[in-house]
């Protein structure tokens, strides 16, 4: 027998109905913990008397298995529901007395705990969750926002000195009628609590407090259970005060990433002027990586802010979180193949270099700031997801990439048509079209034998500096986009070294190009007609002359150094907001 579908219950339809009792408590269940109910039940009856209201409501977590229901308890509903905040809702709706109160069966007290928090958040005014133990004897004292747009740290301390709090991280938690409002429903039952407490305090214009109203021991705390949703929610608080002090961050929870914070003490003193970044790239560690462009791009990227006075590391795929990532002051992703999670202890940046339709809008909303090499995709991201996406776009390093000094030789590509780089696995249109042109093509990278013809093989692997002298020698580079990189205007950081070597690129079509370059050594071919045109020897380019005042321009403007002055000035700014 197929078990039936559990139900969503979002909240309820019109003004939420209004008792005349003095209390109403709902005791949520998780559906594998129907024996629980009994015992808080009686408890219930024992603080608030026989004819207290009193009701239960059972959801899913987890895929937990499904108790039957009693029918001599108060159920709301004869279905199990999905997650806490269901069962919230699903007890709530029914109309609510004077004061609410939720209490889970995971949480063991007795009537007079039960009473103080009811009076509690009477006199307060305010919702009021019970400070509890667990097992061990662990404190659990509410939520507290130690970083804006991290998930909050369930504070352990013995003796809090504040008993204001962000929110719940116990489902033991009373208010006033009047601040009852529909629970998210969320996987993440901390994150439902919180969530669903702070949008209740700030129905009555007051914030959420923690009490010791006695004995209360937490038997069970769930795990975490994080999606695209709850990274949303967290996100959303990204405007609030943190704590002070800084923070370390745990390990990210699959598969979002989103990670846990505790406070500690900074072992080396603050410096508003040098701040210790990581770059955080795809490239996975040893030779294996060695080659990938993410690695120069991130070197070129790291150079110029250590020029700016910066301490930089540049972290690949294995070291994506690290140990000792609590002495990060700036987390810059360059965001190609692999999604990153942020480090909460620091501050976080996105740069979208590529692959932007793998970039989710869950992922932006996650970080400090964020910026793409693409403007059309930065606008369309921007609007769609809410969060501001600056346009950066890709660079060049004027100290590798520059026009050849008075004399110097060409080489074995000077005059030909080449093109420098992989076959990505894919025939690239670009490189057939010119092979199937007949033009005297040279092709430097991997994976070109039996593609290409022997004679216009180059080399396998060229350094940057041999990949600069090519550039400016040939007599036209071929360059090509993939297809959402092409539609969002992604302009490949191959165009920038061409031009700031002084050479002359032909590329497909990228949508916006002239908006951004628009320079006489640039050119689009939209077909293999108009790159026959373009590839032809008879084919006028401008004069040395040109492309070097063209290459001046790209080196001033597009360089990793005015790259990373724009970071720096975002990582500072963005470090003293989170201050606050």
């Amino acid at each position: 027998m197929t078990a039936a579908p559990v139900v969503r219950v979002a909240g309820w339809d019109g003004p939420l109905p209004r008792s005349d009792a003095p209390v109403t408590v709902v005791v949520t269940t998780r559906s594998d913990r129907h024996a629980e109910v009994p015992r808080l039940v009686a408890t219930v009856r024992a603080a608030f008397g026989v004819d207290a209201d009193v009701r239960a409501a059972s959801y899913v977590a987890d895929a937990s298995p499904r108790d039957a229901f009693d029918p001599s308890l108060p159920w709301v509903r004869s279905e199990h529901v999905d997650g806490i905040g269901s069962a919230v809702n699903a007890g709530i709706a029914l109309g609510v007395g004077r004061v609410l109160v939720l209490v889970d069966t995971s949480v063991v007290l007795d009537a007079g705990p039960l009473r103080d928090l009811v009076a509690t958040a009477d006199r307060l005014d305010a919702p009021v969750q019970a400070r509890a133990t667990t097992p061990d004897g662990s404190r659990r004292n509410g939520a507290r926002l130690l970083r804006p747009g991290a998930l909050p740290w369930s504070d352990d301390r013995t003796e809090p000195a504040d008993d204001r709090v962000l929110g719940a991280d116990q489902p033991v938690v009373s208010m006033p009628q009047r601040a009852a409002v529909p629970a998210p429903c969320l996987p993440d039952e901390r994150t439902v609590l919180t969530a669903w407490t702070l949008a209740a305090a700030q129905a009555v214009s007051s914030t959420v407090r923690s009490r010791d109203v006695g004995a209360v021991v937490r038997t069970v705390e769930p795990g975490r259970t994080v999606d695209a949703a709850v990274v949303d929610v967290v996100a959303s608080w990204r405007d609030r005060s943190g704590g002070p002090g800084p923070v370390v961050a745990g390990p990210p929870l699959p598969p979002w990433g989103a990670r846990p914070v505790t406070p500690t003490v900074r072992q080396r003193d603050e410096d508003d002027d040098v701040l210790t970044w990581a770059l955080k790239i795809a490239a996975p560690a040893g030779p294996e990586g060695d080659g990938w462009g993410d690695v120069h791009f991130a070197a070129e990227l790291a150079g110029s802010l250590e020029r700016l006075g910066q301490q930089v590391r540049i972290d690949r795929r294995d070291a994506h979180v690290r140990d000792d990532d609590a002495e990060d002051d700036v987390t810059v992703v360059v965001r190609g193949l692999d999604r990153v999670p942020p480090n909460p202890a620091s501050v976080n940046l996105l740069w979208v270099i590529s692959h932007p339709d793998d970039v989710a809008d869950t992922e932006l909303r996650s970080f400090d700031a964020v910026f793409a090499a693409g403007p059309v995709w930065a606008a369309a991201a921007a609007e769609r997801s809410g969060a501001p996406v600056h346009t950066l776009l890709q660079a060049t390093d004027p100290s590798v990439f520059h026009p050849p000094a008075a004399g110097e030789p060409g080489g074995p590509d000077a005059g030909h048509v080449v093109f420098v780089g992989s076959t990505r696995g894919a025939d690239r249109a670009v490189v057939r079209d010119a092979v199937a042109l007949g033009v005297d093509l040279r092709v430097h990278g991997p994976g070109w034998d039996g593609l290409v013809p022997a004679a216009s093989l180059g080399s396998s692997s060229l350094s940057r500096a041999e990949v600069a002298r090519a550039y400016a020698s040939a007599r036209v580079v071929l360059n090509d986009h993939w297809p959402d990189m092409a539609a969002g205007g992604f302009v490949s950081n191959r165009v920038f070294d061409v031009l700031a070597s002084g050479g002359v690129v032909v590329t497909d079509e990228v949508v916006g190009l002239r908006q951004v370059l628009d320079v006489p050594t640039l050119a689009v071919a939209r077909s293999r007609h108009e790159l026959a045109t373009l590839l032809d020897p008879a084919q006028a380019w401008p004069s040395a002359d040109e492309r070097a005042a063209v290459a001046a321009t790209v080196a001033a403007a597009h360089s990793f150094d005015a790259r990373a002055r724009v970071l720096l000035d975002v990582a500072r700014a963005e470090r003293a907001r989170l201050r606050r």
